[in-house]
């Protein structure tokens, strides 16, 4: 592998127009890089044979000095670019690990502390804001829970997760905008009431942001948690008459 130091000898920078003539110094110029692969020919072995392969089947790999792109330039015997493989998928993997920490968690009944660990270390390996990691890990609850029937138990264990990256307004409306989104894809609208009313009651989701997210949430879903949002409003009511 030629690295930087080795290509401040070229001379001008400038790209190969001809891959059939091209040479090192056509190919790299002094701000490049590039990679030499070696064919597989008959020959002895010998060192001055293995020299000549060297110096007359090699491919190079030119990358511009703004690292935007790399271009191949090869010999005439394998004109056909290699495409370069495309850029991970950042948001699939996160939530593919946030979801096997939650199921594998569960399964095993590990202490929700550790699994906030693993859920922290794949946002900082994958480099997500905390706002996707609380998007994801809602999503991934959700996913978990195959019936709403069985969403208490799901909720009493993950519960105290959700309450330390949830603590603001802004978070819990992450929370209420992504059961949204799933309640919408999974056509389970009909099961959003009974999920806010859990999250509500193990201290989730705060009665105040469910009544602001309420307001301008999808027309399906507001008339299927219409009767939580008035005995919630109700509740509000009869504490601030209590407060007076």
């Amino acid at each position: 592998m030629r690295n930087d130091s080795e290509c401040s000898n070229d001379s001008e920078d400038t790209r190969c127009s001809d891959p059939d003539n091209y040479s090192e110094t056509d190919a790299l110029g002094p701000d490049h890089w590039g990679v030499v692969y070696c064919s597989d020919e008959d020959g002895d072995g010998s060192d001055d044979e293995e020299s000549e392969r060297m110096e007359f089947n090699r491919k190079w790999f030119v990358r511009d000095p703004d690292f935007a792109e790399i271009d191949e330039i090869s010999d005439s015997s394998d004109s056909t670019p290699v495409p370069s493989d495309p850029e991970p998928d950042v948001e699939v993997g996160f939530y593919a690990e946030v979801c096997d920490s939650f199921k594998s968690g569960y399964a095993m009944q590990k202490d929700i502390d550790n699994i906030l660990i693993e859920v922290n270390a794949s946002k900082h390996a994958y480099n997500v804001s905390v706002s996707d990691q609380l998007m994801h890990s809602t999503r991934a609850l959700l996913e978990l829970c195959p019936e709403v029937k069985e969403f208490p138990r799901y909720v009493q264990y993950f519960g105290p997760m959700f309450m330390k990256l949830a603590k603001d307004r802004d978070s819990q409306m992450v929370i209420l905008d992504e059961i949204e989104t799933w309640a919408l894809e999974k056509s389970r609208v009909a099961d959003t009431q009974k999920i806010l009313h859990i999250l509500y009651n193990e201290d989730v989701l705060d009665e105040s942001n469910i009544l602001e997210w309420a307001e301008s949430c999808d027309e399906s879903i507001s008339k299927s948690i219409a009767k939580f949002v008035v005995w919630l409003r109700e509740a509000e009511e009869e504490t601030s008459s209590d407060s007076d």
